[in-house]
């Protein structure tokens, strides 16, 4: 379980005692994140529903108990909790086409924490272990933290906020195969065996990165860009159901903002 701590602000991992037999393709349809948080009164906090792969889901309805504890305040698909009162046990709980998944928010009483509380977690996915965690670099649209699991069946990389809002999960090949690695400029690089269409063009790309790192990480794709289009500040790519705008300084021609949009239609 990940756990953000007061004390220290950074995220610790610890291993489930009992993990499930399941694998990583078998992970759960539905999931809350984060899926524990303590709250002070007045505090909020923003929650999201994601599905299999780590994203977003669409189309939830959420629900608060006790709601005398807390208010609950929908923008888009994320929810915004506020603590009204002091409570042990608040239960917030998202449900989508037949999908539920629950979320445990504890209201503390008092203007300040003690030292050492958790602040958020994330429950692991079943049957998996966590082997590597790295801080991202900082980027207008992208995650803060990366956590690395090994699974049965491969590894799989998890995308957090600071919060602990699951950004995105990805898989890396089968049994025995080679651990994919994680660098803090945010680019996760695939193992040897690992087919390189099986990562978004849009998360291998992060600020920093020079024209030429960025048109070689768009051929190895085999996606397009013409001259015209090489030439210019600002490029829109599409790849596998998403649209990546990639922006690029004037001057120095490194990459200053990127921007992934899932295509709906």
């Amino acid at each position: 379980m990940y756990r953000l701590t007061i004390n220290v602000l950074l995220l610790a991992i610890a291993t489930a005692l009992n993990p499930l037999p399941s694998l990583a393709q078998n992970m759960p349809a539905l999931s809350v994140s984060p899926s524990k948080v303590s709250m002070l009164v007045g505090e909020t906090r923003a929650f999201r529903a994601v599905g299999q792969d780590g994203r977003i889901r669409h189309n939830v309805s959420w629900s608060v108990s006790p709601s005398h504890a807390a208010t609950a305040t929908q923008s888009g698909d994320e929810i915004t909790i506020q603590a009204e009162e002091a409570s042990p046990t608040v239960i917030l709980t998202a449900t989508s086409e037949g999908d539920s998944a629950d979320t445990n928010i504890e209201i503390l009483p008092g203007t300040s924490r003690k030292s050492g509380t958790v602040l958020w977690s994330v429950t692991p996915i079943p049957g998996c272990k966590s082997t590597n965690m790295i801080q991202a670099v900082p980027t207008a649209d992208g995650p803060d933290l990366y956590d690395q699991e090994e699974c049965p069946q491969g590894s799989v990389v998890r995308a957090l906020t600071s919060d602990g809002r699951e950004l995105w999960r990805r898989s890396f090949g089968g049994s025995g195969a080679p651990i994919a690695e994680l660098n803090r400029s945010g680019t996760v690089k695939p193992p040897p065996r690992l087919n390189p269409h099986n990562t978004s063009v849009c998360d291998s790309i992060s600020a920093g990165m020079t024209r030429d790192t960025v048109t070689k990480v768009v051929a190895d794709r085999n996606l397009h860009v013409d001259d015209k289009h090489r030439s210019a500040h600002e490029w829109l790519l599409e790849e596998e159901g998403f649209h990546c705008t990639i922006l690029f300084d004037a001057g120095s021609g490194t990459v200053v903002k990127k921007k992934k949009t899932v295509v709906t239609d």
